[in-house]
């Protein structure tokens, strides 16, 4: 009854002031990752299978995405797109609702075994996993090992950060994984890109090392940060810098520097 009510207010109701707390206090995501229930839904006329302990899930299967503002901006500038770049893919909800546009090659970087299994079956479970390309590595500045930092005790394991201070309250599992350069992985030029850039305080690194591809093509990019020296140096490389807030389903531009959501372009 109250995942119902709760899932009722999420997705049919229009947004009103403390929304959210209502949700939250009718069924709120579990913060044992694994023990939530398991669903498939329709999302964004794509199948998704989650967990409700998952809180991206909870996101999907409640209000029907976290995201949805921002997949619906994406909608209206995806169509003649050849690459799309999802760089902290976790599940996939980005870039999923666009594995069947025509045309259009997603690109997965995701290192945690755990979001990395849960993004693919996700492809596989709308028969797109064969036409795209998937990565379980982190992007950087450079080619080698890292560690990455992360909680199975918190709902939201999109937190993963190879910055160990990144959350200094959540428990931590440590997990060596692979780091490369996006100019290493790919080269190329001339190509109109979307780039999807949410890597929990590595910004800076992931664009210096995908610098080439930055500069040789026409790229849109989604980044979440408040990073000032990520904002200059991608103004040096010629890219406009739009602030952003994501409000249910729809993104509002904004003059003020008031937000961590961010689209770039160098168009």
């Amino acid at each position: 009854m109250f995942k119902f009510l709760a899932r009722l207010i999420g997705i049919k109701l229009p947004y009103f002031f403390g929304k959210d707390k209502i949700i939250r206090l009718l069924y709120s995501p579990i913060r044992n990752l694994n023990s939530g229930e398991k669903f498939e839904i329709n999302y964004f006329n794509k199948k998704y299978r989650g967990i409700t302990s998952n809180y991206i899930d909870w996101g999907v299967y409640i209000k029907g995405g976290i995201e949805c503002g921002l997949v619906n901006y994406i909608k209206t500038q995806i169509k003649d797109y050849n690459y799309f770049f999802d760089i902290g893919s976790n599940s996939g909800t980005l870039s999923l609702p666009f594995c069947s546009v025509k045309n259009l090659k997603i690109i997965c970087f995701e290192p945690l075994d755990y979001s990395y299994k849960k993004l693919t079956d996700n492809f596989k479970l709308n028969n797109a996993f064969k036409k795209h390309s998937f990565h379980k590595i982190a992007l950087s500045n450079k080619k080698g090992n890292s560690i990455i930092y992360y909680s199975d005790k918190d709902s939201n394991i999109g937190t993963a950060s190879l910055n160990k201070n990144w959350y200094k309250k959540i428990p931590k599992i440590k997990k060596k994984i692979k780091i490369n350069k996006l100019d290493n992985i790919y080269n190329l030029k001339n190509k109109s890109i979307f780039m999807k850039i949410d890597v929990e305080g590595h910004e800076e690194k992931t664009i210096k090392g995908a610098e080439k591809i930055l500069r040789n093509n026409k790229v849109l990019i989604y980044v979440e940060t408040d990073n000032r020296k990520v904002i200059n140096f991608l103004k040096n490389i010629n890219f406009k810098i739009y602030y952003f807030n994501l409000f249910e389903k729809k993104i509002y531009f904004s003059k003020k520097k008031n937000s961590s959501h961010i689209i770039c372009k160098n168009f």
